[in-house]
């Protein structure tokens, strides 16, 4: 069935965002990133990250087992909102979004008080928020993890969401093409995957010390960090309804 004018529109959409260019501030800050990252990485290694990344993943998953979705979307289950259509599941992945960005905008101005303390709890906690998020915007187009066992998945949406330089966004589009192609096989982070978001957790609070501003800046940057999560999980799975139900034959190439 050929998509309608609503449809064809989110089509071009997806196609733009996925030619999205890093921002130029990127490569910079990478680079003061960098020795932090290093530093991070011989503390905690690979295997303990990947756990770390998939008990966060878990919880988060754990947190929207409720009726919030159904509430705001006025529908008795999952697979009746998977009924409706792509403009509908939108609608409600946007109050999703409006709503994951306030809690996101709190926990960062709770925990960006510039202490140890707070930055220890800050950075699992901004990672849950987003995750939580990604897991919320599934269900606004009727998927959830219980259903599909798909919970790996979220955790590459985030590191495409995440990625900061060409070459990182290319892996992560490739990596996730392919598992559009293969209907998500494999439930474990890869290590391309793995390293965005290893760089996201050891090299993001560097302004968490700044007196003063480190409450306002934190605030932002989860805020940021969780919005660009939201829109990653929407044009994911608003490709992934139109696949489903035929409306574009392959993954939408970036155009």
């Amino acid at each position: 069935m050929p998509p309608s004018h609503y449809e064809a529109e989110q089509i071009r959409a997806i196609a733009a965002w996925k030619r999205r260019k890093p921002h130029l501030a990127s490569p910079l800050l990478n680079r003061a990133r960098r020795p932090l990252v290093r530093l991070g990485r011989k503390i905690i290694p690979a295997p303990a990250s990947r756990f770390a990344l998939d008990a966060l993943n878990k919880m988060a998953e754990q947190l929207v087992r409720d009726d919030w979705i159904l509430r705001h979307g006025g529908i008795r289950s999952l697979e009746e909102i998977g009924a409706q259509s792509l403009e509908f599941s939108d609608r409600l992945a946007d109050k999703v979004i409006e709503e994951g960005l306030k809690l996101a905008t709190g926990v960062g101005a709770v925990t960006g008080t510039g202490s140890l303390g707070t930055l220890l709890v800050g950075v699992p906690a901004s990672l849950g928020v987003a995750l939580r998020l990604i897991h919320r915007v599934s269900q606004a187009y009727g998927y959830s993890t219980e259903r599909t066992g798909d919970r790996g998945f979220m955790l590459h949406i985030l590191a495409l969401a995440t990625a900061e330089t060409a070459e990182e966004r290319t892996r992560a589009l490739e990596n996730y093409h392919w598992q559009l192609e293969h209907h998500l096989v494999g439930d474990a982070v890869n290590d391309a995957a793995l390293a965005v978001l290893q760089r996201i957790v050891f090299g993001r609070k560097l302004a968490s010390f700044v007196p003063g501003l480190s409450v306002a800046l934190n605030a932002y940057a989860n805020r940021s960090f969780s919005r660009r999560a939201g829109l990653a999980a929407k044009h994911v799975y608003q490709e992934r309804w139109l696949l489903d139900r035929g409306r574009i034959a392959g993954w939408i190439a970036p155009t």
